[in-house]
């Protein structure tokens, strides 16, 4: 929770100047994370930039779906009164996806960062 807490006040404190918040892990270890370029590349595709979107990053569609998938799905355990807890699949699925979002970051070079 408090890490989670740390992470909204980032975020919170770069929007209220107006700004993008920056990826935590470029701004103090200069590497990408795997959702580096998203928020860029949904922008992309609705100007319908199809290419400049899969370079900002290629995982944004994606992740955006295992995000709406997992909302939906917590959504349901809490009305349902349920543990707040994930599938296996969905838990495999977001590994998976990040892992390879990190890695394509690396190969599409700094300018994508």
């Amino acid at each position: 929770m408090v890490c989670f807490a740390a992470y909204l006040g980032w975020n919170v404190r770069w929007l209220a100047v107006g700004k993008i918040p920056p990826s935590v892990l470029s701004f103090f270890l200069g590497i990408p994370c795997p959702t580096t370029g998203g928020t860029r590349s949904l922008l992309s595709l609705v100007h319908g930039d199809f290419y400049g979107s899969f370079l900002w990053n290629p995982f944004s569609i994606p992740i955006l779906i295992l995000l709406l998938l997992s909302g939906q799905k917590l959504i349901v355990a809490t009305l349902c009164k349920k543990e707040l807890l994930l599938p296996n699949w969905l838990v495999t699925a977001w590994g998976s996806v990040l892992i390879t979002a990190w890695l394509a970051k690396f190969l599409l070079g700094r300018n994508y960062w």
